[in-house]
């Protein structure tokens, strides 16, 4: 019996250790799968650094075609494999302390000399003593989520350089309005390190120095779920100078539209706005000297004018005076014959020869006394009419070969003084609807100008005038003398107000520009000059037959 109870539990313990060894194959084959097929690294190594036993995975891994060659090519891990020897031993010391280590990072060095990052969670192996005599782990290639990692850093460093390269206040705030970023410029101006001032509201960092500030600003953007648009505030920084900038607040929303942070940027304007108001001032000023330098320069283009008309008046009396004076002369020479005559009547000695002298000389006393006086009122007609033209500022119409003959009638007494001759030649019948006077002054200035510098040392000349249609709309006035004629300089400033080449001889620099002005605002037409040193001068003047409406005053 006894020996029939042993036999059945030999029995048993054979079928049990049987069962005890197929789950053990079949556990040893599930571990070898899992072994050979895992994606991560697993490997077996003693606290020395030889290696025991790795994965397929891992000998790829670290660039070997088996785990056999893997094995037989590594020695001492921590000089062949870690590239930083030194996280070996960290490794060992938190095995030695915890047993264990979770998720240690280090580099290593692929057979190809390429370095990866790899994630180490392993678990020491103790014997009976308590020694750990193996590690065994698994190791993660991380060396993509490593460079990403580096990459979002450098991202962040270089925006951090930048941001604090900017002069200009950037900040960002999170809902509860607290900084979460700010760049050096901005801590500056609080007297803060950017990094202090994270986590904290600008109350906070305004209270510091007895400053406040509040933030509606923010709150506004929170409510109006939109940025602010740039907009001028004023605060004190650190040392209590106010400071003016120029603000714009922008909301950052988050996957799902909802705002996440507040992004200020400001401006400082401070110098700008000092600039501006010294530019206002200095407009201010400008536009008051140029005030009284129009007040002046009206003054004397007045008196340039006035000036020109007294040379014309001078001229004019002149050449008056001379039929004039022969009118008086023969005037006094008849009434000391007719006293004679009437003396000799009176004696009863009048003879019949000396009658017919007395008729013969009164006769032509007379004819000179006519002709005299004839052109002496012809000459103060003439003066008259251009006077009065010169005063009269309203448009009418005209003929402008009959006010051009009037005109130059007015100058030919100022050409006796100088061995100068005048030609005019005016196309007939040219009607305008313009301003005869402003003309008048055109001609004047002109020829004043042409005697005063064209002919300098009483040098003889000739001075043109004409005057003829041009199309159906215009007439074309030219004016010309073959004096000494202007350089290109001269030439180019002939019109400048103020310009002249006689200012040690009284001029003023005012004729041409006067004409000018007269030309193109008040005749609304245009002007050409063309002259050459020792080739005369010649201006081409193009007017309208019929005056624009609200020209500007001469």
């Amino acid at each position: 019996e006894v020996f029939r109870r042993a036999l059945e539990e030999a029995d048993t313990a054979r079928e049990a250790a049987v069962r005890a060894l197929t789950e053990q194959r079949l556990a040893e084959e599930s571990y070898r799968k899992l072994f050979e097929g895992s994606v991560d690294g697993i490997y077996v190594t003693t606290p020395a650094g030889d290696l025991l036993n790795a994965n397929p995975a891992l000998a790829r891994m670290m660039g070997y075609d088996s785990p056999q060659q893997l094995i037989d090519s590594i020695n001492d891990i921590a000089h062949t494999i870690y590239v930083h020897p030194e996280a070996r031993v960290e490794y060992q010391r938190l095995m030695t302390r915890d047993g264990m280590v979770r998720e240690f990072e280090y580099q290593v060095r692929q057979r190809s000399g390429d370095i990866l990052w790899l994630s180490d969670s392993a678990t020491g192996v103790r014997d009976e003593a308590g020694n750990i005599v193996r590690y065994e782990g698994t190791l993660r290639d991380i060396t993509d989520q490593k460079r990403a990692e580096d990459a979002i850093a450098e991202g962040r460093r270089l925006l951090q350089q930048v941001i604090d390269t900017v002069p200009a206040v950037i900040n960002v705030k999170d809902r509860d309005l607290r900084y979460v970023l700010m760049n050096r410029y901005m801590a500056g101006i609080f007297g803060i390190e950017p990094g202090d001032a994270l986590g904290r509201t600008t109350a906070d960092l305004m209270s510091r120095y007895g400053a406040a500030k509040s933030d509606e600003s923010d709150k506004r953007v929170l409510k109006l779920r939109k940025g602010l648009g740039f907009y001028e505030e004023e605060y004190k920084d650190a040392s209590g100078n106010m400071r003016q900038w120029l603000v714009n607040k922008l909301p950052l929303l988050d996957a799902e539209g909802e705002i996440e942070r507040i992004v200020t940027v400001a401006l400082d304007i401070g110098e700008r706005k000092r600039g501006e108001q010294e530019m206002r001032k200095a407009k201010e000023s400008a536009e008051t000297a140029l005030r009284n330098l129009r007040e002046t320069q009206a003054s004397l283009i007045e008196a340039e004018k006035l000036a020109a008309l007294g040379r014309l008046v001078a001229g004019v009396a002149h050449e008056v005076n001379n039929p004039v004076g022969i009118s008086l002369t023969v005037a006094s020479a008849l009434e000391r014959k007719t006293a004679m005559f009437t003396a000799e009547v009176e004696r009863g000695e009048l003879r019949r020869s000396t009658l017919n002298d007395f008729l013969n000389t009164s006769r032509d006393a007379s004819s000179q006394l006519v002709s005299n006086l004839n052109r002496a009122a012809e000459l103060i007609q003439s003066f008259k009419q251009v006077a009065a033209d010169r005063n009269y500022s309203d448009q009418r119409n005209f003929d402008l070969g009959d006010l051009t003959e009037q005109v130059v009638m007015s100058l030919r007494p100022g050409l006796r003084k100088h061995n100068l001759t005048l030609n005019v030649e005016c196309q007939p019948d040219l009607t305008m609807n313009s301003y005869p006077g402003p003309y008048g002054q055109v001609l004047t200035n002109l020829f004043l100008n042409s005697v005063a510098h064209a002919f300098p040392d009483g040098r003889p000349g000739t001075i043109d005038i004409q005057v003829r249609e041009s199309g159906k709309d215009n007439v074309e006035i030219i004016f010309s003398d073959n004096g000494c004629g202007m350089s290109l300089d001269v030439r180019r400033r002939a019109f400048d107000p103020f310009f002249t080449t006689r200012r040690d001889q009284g001029g003023t620099g005012l004729g041409l520009h006067i004409v000018y002005s007269i030309v193109t605002n008040r005749l609304g037409g245009r002007l050409d000059l063309d002259s050459e040193p020792g080739s005369g001068t010649r201006i081409q003047i193009i007017l309208p037959r019929t005056a624009p409406l609200e020209q500007a005053a001469e």
